[in-house]
């Protein structure tokens, strides 16, 4: 019986059991109906307690039925959310996770993270800095992609290496970036480029020019093998081994670690590329991987600027040398007064007045064209340029023309090279064309005086004149050392520029080694 039967059978119970309750109470006196009502009652009673204990056992039971049925629905429902939560994650996983730890790791091996490495992929509470690391790698992306533009575009190689130097030291730890190059014979390396952050003592100024025999150093191993090298300590690195020179500069510049890596065009090494740091053990090899990005880049300026105009430079250079051949007694004229005016713009450097002008790159470029001081000559008549004597006022006003012919030159060379952009005898063309004026305005072909003679003209004349002054001609003998500096200091403001001539004599033991230098050699 189910408990609908039982509610109807205690329903007809509890009918008689409340008509007999009204039986009494209505009853003034005791008669059959009130015995009658009072039996029902007692009878009637047990079967209520009974029917209700019936259906409270049904209901119970049907609660713990629905009760049950309730949590199956529940587990059924949680075992769903479980399975929904693993595919879930697989999926994440497997499209999302994978991927993009992937990416992380690959991004790794090619040194675009952090310059202090990177771990397997991060817990939850390391989430918000990963997504700030993965925004800097993009960061770093958009730097390569710059560079890249700054490369295509035909920036200058020293714009091309400052905008490295500047862009990419939060991704490698570097202070200085250095380049030497090798000569024709690849026998000796110079250093011939350098960017500091500076934070590295006149590491640049002190390295620049400078030149070593590769027997010298440790670098022939690292060429042959093509391969970089890490030094961490450099301090601990050459404690046992013979004080060399370039390395008492790095390590005086307050240089503690390096990177060094060949520097190739077309798979053939062309110099050396040092990436340094002034702290220890701050290299790992994933910097590598970028480093030879960077390496390759500065390898494709390189060939785009500084190889491509030096081809052109050395067309004209040849030109220049021709013209000095006719003269054999100017054989080594060249040579000596390039560095002669090199040691002069080094020495204006360290003035304050002209440290801004005078860089490390117009220091190169002083030595690199005023070998063409003279190019002009190539338009002179050897009977006026090869006379013995002194020439007549026509014979010389014919030769002050070579100022001019040599401009003339040079800017047909710059005419043709802007055709693409570019710009290369800019300093040549001052040169050739000023380097005869004279700082109180009685020299040619202009007449300018003081400062409206560029300042590259001003330090090529007193290296010229010197040079002249110390060299025999076929109408007279050298000048002693003493009597061609004691010259150039009674030209001091009529002459030659004061400044210029005050640098020069900064140089002067500089300048005696160099003249007895070539002079032992001529002997």
């Amino acid at each position: 019986m189910d408990a609908s039967d039982l509610l109807d059978d205690m329903n007809k119970t509890w009918n008689g059991f409340s008509d007999g309750i009204s039986t009494i109470i209505r009853a003034d006196k005791i008669d059959y109906r009130v015995a009658n009502a009072l039996n029902y009652i007692n009878e009637s009673n047990m079967k209520l307690l009974e029917y209700s204990d019936g259906i409270l056992s049904i209901i119970l039971a049907d609660s713990i039925a629905s009760a049950y049925k309730l949590e199956i629905k529940v587990y059924i429902a949680i075992a769903i959310v479980i399975i929904v939560m693993i595919i879930s994650l697989f999926q994440l996983m497997r499209y999302i996770i994978l991927p993009f730890n992937h990416l992380y790791q690959g991004i790794a091996q090619l040194g675009i993270t952090t310059p202090y490495g990177i771990t397997n992929f991060p817990t939850t509470k390391k989430v918000t800095p990963v997504v700030q690391e993965i925004n800097d790698m993009f960061l770093k992306f958009n730097d390569l992609k710059s560079l890249i533009e700054n490369i295509n575009n035909n920036d200058s190689f020293i714009e091309t290496l400052d905008f490295i130097n500047k862009t990419f030291s939060s991704l490698i730890p570097y202070n200085y970036i250095g380049i030497a190059l090798f000569d024709d014979e690849k026998k000796t390396l110079r250093a011939y480029y350098g960017v500091s952050d500076g934070t590295v003592d006149g590491l640049p100024e002190k390295m620049i020019g400078k030149s070593w025999s590769i027997n010298e150093t440790s670098l022939g191993k690292l060429l042959h093998n093509s391969k970089p090298r890490i030094i961490n300590d450099l301090e601990k690195y050459n404690s046992n081994k013979a004080g060399k020179s370039y390395n008492k500069i790095i390590l005086n510049a307050g240089i503690r670690a390096s990177i060094t890596l060949p520097l190739t065009l077309s798979g053939k090494p062309i110099g050396i590329i040092f990436f340094s740091s002034t702290s220890k053990d701050v290299y790992k090899k994933e910097h590598i991987n970028v480093l030879e990005t960077l390496a390759n880049s500065i390898a494709i300026s390189f060939h785009q600027n500084i190889y491509i105009d030096g081809v052109i430079y050395s067309s004209i250079l040849a030109l220049a040398n021709l013209a000095e051949a006719r003269d054999e007694d100017t054989g080594e004229h060249l040579e000596r007064m390039k560095l002669y005016s090199r040691l002069i713009a080094e020495a204006l450097h360290e003035d304050p007045i002209f440290e801004d002008k005078v860089t490390l790159e117009y220091i190169e470029n002083i030595e690199r064209f005023s070998p063409l001081h003279d190019i002009g000559k190539v338009g002179i008549r050897d009977e006026i340029l090869l006379k013995p004597g002194r020439l007549t006022k026509d014979e010389f006003n014919e030769m002050k023309q070579h100022a001019m012919f040599g401009a003339q030159v040079l800017r047909s060379a710059e005419r043709n090279i802007a055709k693409h952009g570019k710009s290369l005898f800019r300093m040549g063309i001052k040169i050739a064309q000023n380097h005869h004026e004279k700082w109180d305005g009685s020299g040619y072909p202009e007449g300018k005086k003081g400062e409206e003679i560029p300042l590259c003209a001003r330090i090529v004349a007193v290296a010229d004149v010197f040079d002249a002054l110390t060299s025999r001609r076929p109408y007279k003998e050298a000048y002693t050392l003493e009597k061609a500096f004691s010259i150039i200091q009674e030209g001091s403001g009529k002459h030659f520029d004061p400044r210029v001539v005050d640098a020069f004599m900064k140089r002067k033991d500089d300048i005696a080694r160099l003249y007895n230098k070539f002079r032992s050699v001529v002997a």
